[in-house]
């Protein structure tokens, strides 16, 4: 059953520091262009994912947002196997289309940060399951952005959240306030096509008992 509940928590969330490290990001990207880059946050208002788009109450301005994930896996796995479905054993995925996107895997520098805790130990702390944010799919973003945008307004010290990828439990995801985020992003300069990365899109879709969808 999908989650109800909405903010705000029995108990406080605890921040937790993540030290300065190479992140990993899937986004699009036009190499010439340079739009959407490694390094932009999000402020276009537009997109339906889990804590984002998010405005400011106040007057209603866009507050950015970046996602990254500490591993190539993660990365592929909270983007290009975001809709695999539950139970994802028979499952086929199209790798044609993967191949045909603008999708590409960048390397990106992330600085000092306090995030809120969304893994077992924080949701544990905050008197709640991990399913009542991440057990839902898109038809409950609505509701998990709302726990996104209490964060931001309640803990003004937090500059992003920090939980445990969905789709690959071993790969830690973080979504940044861009608004709170002082010191720059770096662009590592190491984007390449998603199609570069296969093997791993192969390796994480064998886990979980899918494969590559013939091609036609």
């Amino acid at each position: 059953m999908v989650s109800t509940v909405l903010p705000p928590p029995a108990k406080p969330f605890t921040l937790t520091t993540l030290l300065p490290d190479t992140w990993y990001r899937v986004h699009p990207f036009d190499a010439i262009t340079r739009k959407y880059a490694p390094d932009a946050y999000n402020d276009s208002g537009l997109g339906n994912a889990r804590f984002s788009p998010l405005r400011r109450p106040d007057n209603n301005e866009v507050i950015p947002t970046i996602y990254a994930a500490d591993s190539h896996r993660g990365a592929i796995a909270e983007i290009v196997l975001h809709d695999v479905p539950m139970p994802s054993t028979g499952y086929q995925h199209d790798l044609e289309r993967d191949r045909a996107s603008d999708l590409h895997m960048s390397a990106v520098g992330l600085p000092q940060l306090n995030l809120v805790n969304l893994k077992s130990t924080g949701m544990k702390a905050a008197g709640m399951l991990e399913s009542a944010l991440f057990d839902g799919e898109k038809s409950d973003y609505v509701r998990t952005r709302k726990w996104a945008l209490w964060i931001w307004q309640t803990m003004p010290e937090a500059q992003g959240l920090l939980w445990m990828s969905k789709q690959d439990s071993e790969s830690r995801a973080v979504m940044l306030f861009g608004d709170r985020v002082t010191v720059p992003i770096i662009d590592l300069d190491k984007s390449e096509h998603v199609i570069n990365y296969e093997d791993v899109i192969v390796e994480l879709l064998a886990e979980m008992g899918a494969t590559i969808a013939p091609s036609l």
